[in-house]
């Protein structure tokens, strides 16, 4: 009997399956339901994140458009928001829009990874103003 037919009436003669397989599954299953489950976590922590940004971003138009409607509004101050608290400042100057050069910039900021966001109008009271409000929270 050479080693093909041994190997042949081995095999098929096999009824179930042997606990290393049993383990071998068992591992490749838990490999994957883990990688899955990170990954959940990761995604679910980037949504909360944009959903602060989202909520950041409506506090600071809402404060802009107090401002654009001739509205008085703290210069800083808290706003509560879908049970986050958004901090926020305002900034108000003057500008003189004929004489905005190539010296002049306005500076925002911010980034994917920030707690902040910034955002900025511009007011024509008696004189042209820039209204910056920049909106934080806590993570």
């Amino acid at each position: 009997m050479n080693f093909k037919m041994w190997f042949k009436k081995f095999t098929s003669s096999q009824n179930g399956l042997s606990i290393i397989e049993i383990i071998g599954s068992i591992a490749i299953i838990s490999i994957v339901l883990v990688t899955f489950a990170t990954m959940s976590q990761i995604y679910l922590k980037t949504d909360i994140k944009q959903d602060h940004k989202t909520d950041a971003l409506q506090v600071a138009e809402k404060i802009l458009n107090e401002l654009r409607n001739n509205n008085d509004f703290e210069t800083n101050g808290e706003f509560e928001m879908n049970k986050t608290e958004y901090s926020y400042k305002i900034n108000i100057d003057s500008i003189d829009l004929r004489n905005i050069g190539e010296g002049y910039k306005l500076n925002l900021t911010g980034s994917d990874s920030s707690t902040e966001v910034t955002m900025f109008t511009f007011l024509y009271n008696n004189s042209t103003q820039i209204a910056t409000v920049n909106v934080s929270w806590e993570e």
